[in-house]
């Protein structure tokens, strides 16, 4: 069952519990009053007609002793105030009676003082009865007031039916009522609950629309807030997922260049026969290869996907353009490309082995973009180290994409070369965790400059 469905369901309980209970205490006490209002009304009428006959019976009859006078007297005393309602009883005898009922149903006179009343059913009749003892010198008489009140009995009841009709037409004015506020109200509600459907299915950017200040306002006000926290939690999880895909092609792109000289060099083992001095340097050359493959692996895990601190120290540029040019001898020498290093600068403050492989990543594309015969330039000044070829160069519309992953360029930079698109953003991704800025300079057909510039 629906929340709105709920509610609405409670308050119309809740309204028909207080309709009826309300509509039974009115119907309750208007009974009451009108029953009240009309007993007091014939108490009051006999006891003016007790009061009357009293008076005028004392005033013609005193001293009358004969009998039969004495009946006619009162009788005529009494008929002049008596009504359709009046009955006067003399020794168990009617003497008068206006009434449609047996007068000896009334119930007699027991008390010796007072007025008496009943309420009596009599033929499916509501009859009030009032009476009283009247002494007198001569003899006592029983004044009564007998009034059917079916009446008003049928009054109240058809009062009820009235109450009762409007009671369920209010309570039926009320449930569509509250179905509609209910509805209203709940309505945005309704729309977070769709907003969060279309979040669960991907769309993230989805906001819930605020329409008040109540608490629905603050609930959508909060909905939003953590939506936007989803959004950046899973804005975090692709970029790190990306970073994770982009440290596996990664490394799988950096193991090229060594194995390139490792297998290299275990084929000469294998099908050259070798002194024991070559076969020991061919030994540490794949050794090291290695052991720079392994550094380079956990310092690419740390620098892609967990983006920890760059650990840089000064170390000497010569010592590493050197090792460069030893890494990228046998790849130069099988393109035929020729190597000229020059540096100005003692030392900088990098990390080794990253840097070593944004060099080697920026020499092999340095070569696949130059000609046969040409050199590359590899230099060090100030807080630069730059990279030259004079190949065939960048056009402007891509130089502002090819640092993209996977981005290739379309000439034989990729072509037939084996070229991922990974190289230059590793290089970019190397060069963001010395917090070094990047500059190329290209023209077509002249040829391509990378410069790397460190911080002071």
């Amino acid at each position: 069952m629906k929340l709105w469905q709920k509610i609405s369901i409670i308050s119309i309980l809740v309204l028909l519990l207080v309709v009826t209970l309300c509509s039974s205490f009115l119907l309750l006490y208007a009974k009451n009053h009108i029953l009240e209002i009309t007993i007091e009304n014939l108490r009051i009428e006999q006891q003016n007609l007790e009061r009357s006959f009293l008076e005028i019976l004392e005033y013609y009859l005193r001293g009358e002793t004969n009998p039969v006078a004495l009946r006619s007297g009162a009788k005529y005393c009494f008929s002049q105030f008596a009504k359709e309602t009046s009955v006067l009883i003399f020794e168990g005898e009617a003497l008068y009676s206006a009434i449609n009922i047996n007068p000896w149903d009334i119930t007699p006179i027991k008390d010796d003082h007072g007025q008496q009343e009943s309420l009596k059913r009599i033929d499916n009749r509501n009859i009030y009865i009032a009476g009283s003892r009247v002494p007198t010198t001569i003899d006592d008489y029983y004044v009564y007031v007998v009034k059917d009140i079916t009446g008003i009995y049928n009054k109240i009841i058809s009062m009820a039916w009235w109450f009762s009709l409007f009671s369920i037409t209010g309570i039926a004015l009320g449930t569509f009522l509250i179905i509609l506020l209910v509805n209203k109200t709940l309505r945005p509600l309704t729309n977070l609950k769709n907003t969060t459907g279309r979040i669960a299915i991907g769309e993230y950017g989805e906001r819930a629309n605020i329409h008040s200040k109540d608490e629905v306002g603050e609930l959508a006000k909060d909905f939003n807030s953590m939506a936007e926290a989803i959004e950046l939690h899973i804005k975090e999880l692709e970029d790190k997922a990306q970073r994770l895909r982009l440290f596996i092609d990664g490394v799988t792109h950096e193991f090229k260049t060594p194995m390139t000289s490792m297998l290299i060099h275990t084929d000469t083992l294998l099908s050259m026969d070798l002194d024991e001095e070559n076969k020991t340097l061919s030994l540490l050359h794949i050794h090291e290869q290695c052991r720079w493959l392994e550094r380079l692996t956990q310092k690419l895990l740390k620098l892609t996907a967990l983006e920890e601190e760059v650990d840089k120290s000064p170390e000497s540029i010569e010592e590493l353009f050197l090792d460069v040019s030893n890494t990228m001898a046998e790849t130069l020498a099988k393109r035929n490309i020729s190597l000229k290093t020059y540096s100005s600068v003692e030392r900088l403050n990098l990390d080794y082995d990253l840097i070593k492989s944004l060099l080697i990543n920026l020499l092999d594309n340095a070569s696949k973009a130059s000609k046969l015969g040409q050199h590359i330039e590899l230099k060090a000044y100030g807080r630069t180290i730059e990279v030259k070829d004079f190949g065939i160069g960048i056009s402007k519309e891509e130089i502002d994409h090819i640092m993209d992953p996977f981005y290739r360029v379309d000439s034989s930079r990729s072509k037939g070369k084996g070229g991922s698109g990974l190289g230059l953003a590793l290089v970019e991704r190397i060069a963001h965790g010395h917090d070094a800025q990047i500059f190329i300079h290209s023209e077509i057909g002249e040829g391509t400059s990378f410069q790397i510039k460190f911080p002071p």
